[in-house]
């Protein structure tokens, strides 16, 4: 893992974009819905093993959708290559709308890093982004590491001696969030990459690393239980649920928190606008019902829901947010 000193690197603002997810998402998108669509059940793939964030999210979705559609929406996991399998399984599906994924900014970092001789970014339908999940570092409760600045003397005296693990290889999202803190904490450690947040959460459960990269959905319940001890989070401001934990900013290290962790659901490539507008309209109301809602607050999410159109233009600002961290860490 190759870190870097903090400077000033002119990167693009997508901050500008969530505020749409503040005023109630979607919005006109321009398209005219299908209002036959859908006359099938509707598959959408996770990226990830059973039990992580993205799976719930996706489960929680599925669930709420099947209140607003006469069909059935079915849930599978095809974890593998960082969502590499997830991948070339929505690409060599139909455009038809009934085959779906589930996306994190993982996604975009595989069409930048190790699938770039395969995908562009406007190769894939981006359909709708369902939350916000700020990025959290979670130790165990056992951990010498009381505070932020505790961790980061410890990887100072003794660089690469300490495990950092998280969902995906170098070069995902949740990677490239710990990068972006090293570099402004002028630290190295050993990346452990896991197929699944919630697996990473196990991991430092079970001490098999020092720290993991995850979110506040994925740990609440242990924090709360006393299990886990969250020493900070990449955010502009502290969490609603856990007040007492720090920013980033708060403890002295700079972050761009324009890098999210988000989730929401995309598709193949050329899906026609009708069904894309139509699946836009459904992931929408599904957002809006009460057990959904119930959800995001239970999982400490933020809002985040948009149209696909809105979808579209936000991933491509994430894309061109990604490409400057590639360059920035020096991942090939």
């Amino acid at each position: 893992m190759r870190v870097f000193n903090r400077s000033t690197f002119g990167l693009i603002s997508i901050s500008g974009l969530l505020l749409v997810a503040g005023c109630g998402g979607g919005g006109e998108s321009g398209g005219e819905a299908d209002s036959d669509f859908p006359e099938n059940d509707i598959t959408m793939i996770v990226h990830t093993s059973a039990g992580g964030p993205a799976d719930l999210m996706t489960r929680e979705l599925a669930s709420a959708m099947e209140s607003v559609i006469d069909q059935n929406v079915v849930v599978e996991n095809q974890p593998g290559g960082s969502g590499a399998t997830q991948m070339n399984e929505i690409t060599s599906a139909s455009p038809d709308g009934y085959t779906l994924g589930t996306m994190t900014p993982s996604q975009v970092g595989l069409i930048n890093g190790t699938l770039d001789d395969q995908y562009e970014i406007d190769d894939f339908s981006w359909l709708t982004r369902s939350q916000i999940d700020p990025y959290v570092l979670v130790v165990h409760n056992d951990s010498p590491f009381e505070t932020i600045d505790d961790f980061v003397e410890e990887a100072e005296e003794n660089p690469n001696s300490l495990t950092v693990g998280g969902y995906g290889a170098q070069g995902s999202g949740h990677n490239i969030a710990f990068n972006i803190f090293s570099e402004s904490a002028n630290i190295e450690a050993d990346w452990t990459p896991y197929e699944s947040t919630g697996d990473a959460v196990t991991g430092v459960l079970g001490q098999h690393i020092d720290v993991a990269n995850s979110n506040p959905g994925a740990v609440g319940e242990y924090v709360e239980s006393g299990d886990l001890r969250i020493l900070g989070v990449m955010s502009d401001e502290r969490l609603e649920a856990f007040p007492d934990v720090p920013t980033y900013e708060e403890e002295g290290y700079e972050v761009d928190t324009d890098w999210q962790q988000f989730r929401g659901i995309y598709g193949p490539p050329e899906m026609p606008e009708e069904v894309k507008e139509s699946l836009s309209e459904i992931f929408l109301e599904a957002m809006e019902t009460e057990e959904y809602q119930e959800y995001m607050d239970n999982a400490y999410m933020v809002e985040g829901a948009l149209g696909h159109e809105e979808t579209d233009e936000y991933i491509m600002g994430v894309d061109e947010l990604n490409r400057e961290w590639y360059e920035r860490i020096g991942f090939e």
